[in-house]
């Protein structure tokens, strides 16, 4: 038996903890919502949060398996659950009061070691170059490092000044961007349609758009500083 941080509440009493104030449209209308309707399931039934977690590592490697023995639809499906589920670990470890050091390490390496599989997979399943294959694995690792390399510490540090354009969407709760979560559905949409041609060049040119902007933020932000002193 699980003992939980709070008092086991009725499903309709039960307050889900939102994840932040600004989320990716990916997971603001779709993916978060389904994560909701899992936690408050796996809450009644006492399951463990890293139990979670498990289940995410597992439909992940086992999609990976799907699209190399060229089952594209189960493939497809058990990506999302590990999407799904990536996001409700965290959020059920919140909701009981479990978020602990061992979880977080424990969620990091199940990411990593998706990641770590998926992606070669989809890339030497794919029927595109040789150097296309390359590029995308290497645009997917080159964006992690530059975000949590680069742009991460600085938005600690410092305060981003927003474009209107991107300001328009972050004060209706939006984060306009190419997230991993936006490349995990196209990676299942793209499946179903069996055109990883297609998903390998969307994603080379979305990701890598997407840290060079974000960089250029950081870069313009420091600029526009420097120029009112």
């Amino acid at each position: 038996m699980i003992a939980f941080g709070k008092k086991n509440l009725s499903p309709e009493k039960l307050i889900i903890p939102q994840r932040r104030a600004e989320e990716y449209i990916t997971i603001k209308y779709y993916a978060d919502p389904i994560a909701r309707v899992i936690v408050r399931i796996c809450y009644q039934l006492k399951i463990h949060p890293n139990l979670l977690t498990l289940v995410s590592l597992l439909s992940g490697i086992l999609a990976a398996g799907c699209f190399l023995r060229g089952r594209s639809i189960a493939g497809a499906l058990l990506v999302q659950i590990h999407l799904i589920f990536d996001l409700a670990d965290g959020t059920l470890a919140r909701l009981t009061g479990q978020v602990t050091e061992f979880g977080a390490k424990l969620d990091k390496i199940c990411d990593q070691t998706v990641r770590a599989i998926l992606f070669p997979v989809i890339a030497a399943v794919s029927p595109v170059s040789l150097g296309a294959k390359i590029i995308f694995v290497a645009t997917i690792y080159l964006d992690l490092a530059i975000v949590h390399l680069y742009v991460l510490p600085f938005l600690k540090k410092n305060t981003v000044i927003r474009a209107p354009w991107k300001k328009w969407f972050l004060d209706r709760g939006i984060i306009p961007g190419f997230d991993i979560f936006l490349v995990y559905v196209l990676i299942s949409l793209f499946a179903l349609i069996k055109r990883f041609d297609l998903l390998i060049y969307i994603v080379i040119a979305g990701k890598n758009l997407d840290w060079m902007y974000r960089v250029w933020e950081c870069r313009r932000s420091l600029i526009i500083r420097k120029a009112g002193k």
